[in-house]
């Protein structure tokens, strides 16, 4: 899917209330609340679905929608009717988004997609391994298919 959600957010004045909500409802992990970032708490990274987090601030539930360009994206979303919120910020060095209004009212934002790190070292791991199982088996197969040696008769 093109430009797939990645991320969501729920905010609101009692992070800590939200957060144990959350926990006790799922059975969600959530990462220790970062007080510098709005008592901001992550959900452990899940084998499936997508990621999120619990803050401090004004109610709302938003998501955060995968782009390669984000500027490009905030251009095209305020030309259709959309408010800026947030400008494009980069957060972390590994996190860059921007937020805004839907002409509804909704909040959502844009995410620019982290280093591909992860899926080079999958590769590169999984090759290693293939390399590994390969020269192995072909190691085997040496082994089976040697033929003994001709055995003579000493005089």
């Amino acid at each position: 899917m093109a430009n797939p959600v990645m991320w969501f957010e729920v905010m609101g004045k009692d992070s800590a209330g939200l957060q144990r909500f959350y926990r006790e409802v799922f059975g969600w992990k959530l990462t220790p609340p970062v007080k510098e970032m709005g008592n901001y708490s992550m959900l452990e990274r899940p084998e499936t679905g997508i990621g999120g987090g619990f803050g401090e601030g004004d109610a709302r539930v938003s998501m955060y929608v995968e782009v390669a360009d984000p500027q490009r994206f905030v251009d095209k979303a305020v030309a259709s009717g959309a408010t800026v919120l947030m400008p494009v910020t980069t957060i972390t060095p590994t996190t860059t988004i921007a937020m805004l209004l839907d002409p509804a009212g909704n909040t959502f934002g844009v995410m620019k997609p982290p280093p591909a790190q992860r899926k080079t070292t999958k590769r590169t791991t999984a090759s290693k391994t293939t390399r590994a199982r390969k020269k192995s088996t072909a190691a085997r197969g040496r082994k089976s298919t040697a033929r003994p040696k001709k055995r003579t008769r000493h005089s």
